[in-house]
């Protein structure tokens, strides 16, 4: 697969890749097509009931399918604090490579943690969104398992090459 910084693919040609694209790619399509739905039924006078709750689990669906994805590609924003040890030795800057996945891994890991805890919750007190009638723990459960993915992709993962961090 190309791994140009404007294709969205991963560069691994792993299964679990792929099937987080196409979870994130169907996502995005139901996103559409109930923003456009809505629109069209709305200017008709019958606007779909609990469109904006449907977009918004959408939305954190997408979001979560997309982590472990840009976490395996190493492409999370950064401030550049740690730019001035540019010129540091390279065992040094090697060491802070490491910190740095160490510490994105730790966030990654009690985000998901909080978000398992979060989900166990909603799901004891039967949370449902008010027009849609979905459970809404399954959306935690499953940003959940897409944070403690990324924790550990964290840890594991190269930065491609020529790419500088």
């Amino acid at each position: 697969m190309n791994t140009t910084a404007s294709d969205p693919s991963p560069a691994t040609n792993s299964d679990p890749a792929v099937w987080f694209v196409r979870v994130a790619s169907w996502v995005l399509a139901a996103m559409a097509l109930v923003a456009f739905c809505d629109v069209i039924l709305r200017i008709a006078g019958r606007p779909i009931t609990g469109a904006y709750e449907m977009t918004a689990l959408l939305m954190g669906l997408l979001v979560y399918a997309t982590l472990p994805l840009v976490t395996a590609q190493d492409e999370h924003v950064r401030a550049g604090i740690l730019q001035m040890w540019r010129t540091a030795p390279a065992g040094l800057g090697r060491a802070l490579l490491q910190i740095r996945r160490l510490l994105s891994c730790v966030a990654m890991a009690y985000l998901a943690w909080a978000l398992f805890n979060y989900m166990l919750r909603v799901a004891q007190a039967g949370d449902r969104a008010p027009y849609i009638e979905v459970p809404l723990s399954w959306v935690a459960a499953f940003g959940a398992l897409c944070m403690a993915l990324s924790a550990c992709l964290a840890v594991w993962t190269q930065r491609r090459a020529g790419v500088t961090s």
